[in-house]
């Protein structure tokens, strides 16, 4: 049986209920189309002998689950829940622990990256969920009961997936391996915009000068703050396309801000004027402040080389592991060491260290000789004989 929660008292009546539990799955339904922030429809949680659904467009004080939510003897899982995650901070003003994320944990043991919920629950229970509500109006009410049988099961077979997932991981002796990644997914700084650094996510800055760089970071963090403001989607306000064209053009007036087609229709008066201040303010800059854009080391040809071998010997690991390479490392941190970082990398430290990290500086100190022996790669610790001369 499913409980639909849509008032105060049934509400309070579940939260005392879950704190006998050790386990409590999390999931939500939300729109954000028409928003910048997300608005949440639905909260489903499911304990190991009870789901629920929350309504919380019936008024509830939400603020009752946060006590249930920051428990720390009570396990919270999610699949894919970065997005759930915050979702939640945003809705309670506080961070959900701890956490444990199926679809993390599946890299662990041997199953596909990027595992849906559908293809979890078909693995471990035999059973192929519905999706058929996947693009439903979760704002409607009352909510169709296909809609209903939809949220529930999010999180139905979840704390039974947890359950079994943490004995294959334990006898596998790799339960501890999750630790930090969990912890990092309790860290607040993860749930907060920066709106001086947005800009770095822009497609199209890659051809800007340094000077245009100031430029596009005052009006992203321009155009940020007001969708913040208004609850608008950014890109309602400016596309990302004309954002990078005002930072290049770098109008001084509303005459030539307005020459750039569409800003005139899209901004109005008001915001034009407003968008232009912060030009001028990047442009008042000395260029001691102006942003450095981060060096894609990768197109060098020297780099490339080393990534080839590296991505070559991460692979052959992972696949003697059964474990993603995505879950031991990705291509970011691979630059970086490729670029001779040796700090701050999570591939250096803890197991992932113990795993590959080590074999990785050995290859890049021309330590280790990879080839081929038929369809396997070889690997081969180099004698102090064998390694190459410094050119």
């Amino acid at each position: 049986m499913t409980l639909y929660i849509d008032t105060q008292q049934a509400l309070e009546d579940f939260v005392v209920q879950c704190t006998a539990a050790t386990t409590l799955a999390i999931d939500t339904e939300f729109l954000r189309e028409k928003t910048y922030y997300p608005q949440l429809c639905l909260l489903q949680l499911a304990t190991e002998s009870q789901v629920a659904i929350i309504d919380p467009l019936a008024s509830l004080d939400l603020q009752t689950l946060v006590p249930l939510f920051t428990d720390e003897r009570i396990t919270k899982v999610f699949h894919a829940g970065d997005q759930d995650r915050l979702i939640l901070y945003q809705a309670l003003g506080t961070i959900t622990k701890p956490v444990f994320d199926t679809q993390r944990a599946a890299l662990l043991l041997g199953l596909p990256e990027q595992m849906s919920l559908v293809t979890l629950v078909r693995h471990y229970h035999g059973i192929s969920l519905e999706k058929g509500e996947s693009f439903s109006d979760w704002l409607r009410r009352p909510l169709a009961p296909a809609q209903l049988a939809y949220a529930a099961d999010d999180v139905r077979y979840l704390p039974d997936i947890y359950n079994t997932m943490v004995s294959e991981l334990k006898s596998r002796g790799r339960l501890t391996w999750l630790n930090d990644d969990f912890r990092a997914m309790e860290d607040e700084e993860l749930y907060r915009v920066d709106c001086e650094e947005v800009w770095k996510k822009l497609k199209g800055i890659s051809s800007l000068k340094s000077s245009q760089l100031a430029t596009v970071r005052a009006v992203a963090s321009w155009r940020e703050h007001l969708a913040q403001q208004r609850n608008l989607p950014r890109k309602w306000i400016l596309t990302d396309e004309l954002l990078v064209e005002v930072a290049r053009k770098q109008p001084t007036s509303l005459e030539e801000l307005f020459q750039i087609r569409g800003i005139k229709d899209r901004l109005g008066m008001r915001w034009s004027q407003e968008m232009l201040a912060s030009v001028a303010a990047a442009g008042e800059q000395a260029p001691g402040a102006w942003p450095v854009r981060e060096q894609t080391q990768g197109r060098r040809a020297s780099t490339t080389a080393k990534l080839d071998l590296m991505n070559a010997l991460l692979h052959h690991r992972a696949k003697e592991l059964h474990i993603a390479s995505s879950f031991l490392t990705n291509r970011d941190e691979l630059v970086s060491l490729a670029a001779g970082t040796r700090k701050g990398l999570m591939i250096l430290k803890g197991w992932r260290r113990e795993l590959i990290g080590d074999e990785l500086l050995r290859l890049l100190d021309g330590e280790l000789s990879l080839a081929l022996d038929g369809e396997e790669l070889k690997v081969t610790l180099l004698s102090q004989a064998e390694r190459p001369c410094a050119q």
